[in-house]
C-alpha cells in the first residue's frame, strides 16, 4: 500500500515481463494445427473485408450508373419538348 510511484512501476514492468515470458513459454506448446488455423482465420478475415468492400464498391458504381441513366434519359426527354415547342 506505502508504495512510491517508483516502485509500483517497476513491480509492474517486471509482471508484465514474467507474464511475457510466460507467454511465449506457453506459445511453443501450440501444436502447429493452432498456428495454421490461426493464420487460416486471419486470412478468412481479410478475404471477407475485401469481398465486402468489393461489394460496397460495385453497388455504389451501379447505382452511380443507374442515376446516370436517369439523367440521360431526362435530357433527352428535355430536348424532345423543346423541339416539340412545350
Amino acid at each position: 500500500m506505502g508504495q512510491t510511484d517508483t516502485e509500483a512501476i517497476v513491480q509492474i514492468e517486471q509482471t508484465r515481463r514474467r507474464l511475457d515470458s510466460e507467454i511465449d513459454e506457453l506459445a511453443t506448446y501450440l501444436p502447429p494445427r493452432t498456428a495454421r488455423v490461426k493464420r487460416g482465420a486471419a486470412v478468412l478475415a481479410g478475404v471477407s473485408v475485401g469481398v465486402m468492400l468489393l461489394g460496397f464498391v460495385l453497388r455504389k458504381r451501379r447505382q452511380h450508373a443507374a442515376t446516370r441513366r436517369l439523367r440521360a434519359i431526362e435530357d433527352r426527354l428535355a430536348r424532345m419538348e423543346q423541339r416539340l415547342g412545350r
